[in-house]
């Protein structure tokens, strides 16, 4: 069961905003474009009587209960509460988004020390560079 509360003269406004807003954008609205399409198609082809917006609004009330009795009340939409997961199912699915959470900071810290590591080794030092000319000079002094 849905409570609803609606607290002092700002709370029956915007009650009231809300149900009028409902009402324009699924009665007026729906009957206007209904009446237009019945005065400019039906009026001038069959020699229909000409409707007013009222009549417009009674036209799509028609339509939606010849809808909704074809269908035999099958809406699209419905509105129902999904069932309540068990504790042990909470328990496994948190289980799981902690795994997967540890995974990526995990392989997180992978990349950040691939990418130091590529810095490090990348870069050698004078001395090295040095170094390793003075052991090719030497190597090809030996031969």
């Amino acid at each position: 069961m849905k409570i609803i509360q609606i607290n002092g003269l700002r709370g029956m406004l915007m009650a009231g905003f809300i149900v009028s807003c409902l009402f324009a954008g699924f009665v007026i609205s729906p009957g206007i474009v209904a009446m237009h399409m019945w005065n400019r198609y039906l009026v001038p082809a069959l020699s229909f009587p000409v409707l007013n917006g009222f009549q417009g609004m009674l036209l799509w009330g028609i339509i939606v209960l010849t809808y909704v009795v074809l269908t035999k009340g099958y809406m699209p939409v419905s509105f129902a509460n999904p069932d309540k997961i068990s504790d042990a199912e909470l328990d496994m699915i948190m289980k799981k988004a902690k795994i997967h959470s540890d995974l990526r900071k995990m392989n997180a810290q992978v990349m950040s020390f691939d990418k130091f590591e590529k810095q490090v080794l990348g870069k050698k030092s004078e001395e090295e560079q040095e170094n390793s000319e003075d052991c090719e000079d030497k190597f090809a002094n030996m031969k």
